[in-house]
């Protein structure tokens, strides 16, 4: 019972792999360390400009001056890291004409 578990697991891990993997093969490696960048649930532009991205409960916002990327899938994503004070946005890619 628990080899069976064990394998399920390992076959669902190596499935999964590829597209974890293909998702993180894009960003360019001063934004990313393969585990910091994340494509976005929402994305909202605030009444002063600020972007605002979100990911389940990581919330990042940019200011209107921070330097947006276009996004070569056509999606919002962005790159984080801690700064001492919390989560900031290193990179941040969102679709052409946003």
């Amino acid at each position: 019972m628990i080899a069976r578990l064990l394998l399920r697991s390992c076959v669902g891990v190596l499935v999964l792999y590829p597209a974890l993997l293909a998702a993180h093969s894009w960003y360019p490696r001063r934004c990313c360390h393969d585990e910091d960048c994340l494509p976005a649930d929402s994305v909202r532009r605030l009444a002063d400009g600020t972007w605002e991205l979100s990911r389940g409960k990581i919330v990042v916002r940019v200011t209107p001056t921070f330097p947006i990327e276009a996004s070569p899938d056509g999606k919002a994503h962005f790159c984080i890291f801690d700064s001492g004070f919390g989560l900031e946005a290193r990179c941040v890619f969102l679709p052409l004409g946003s």
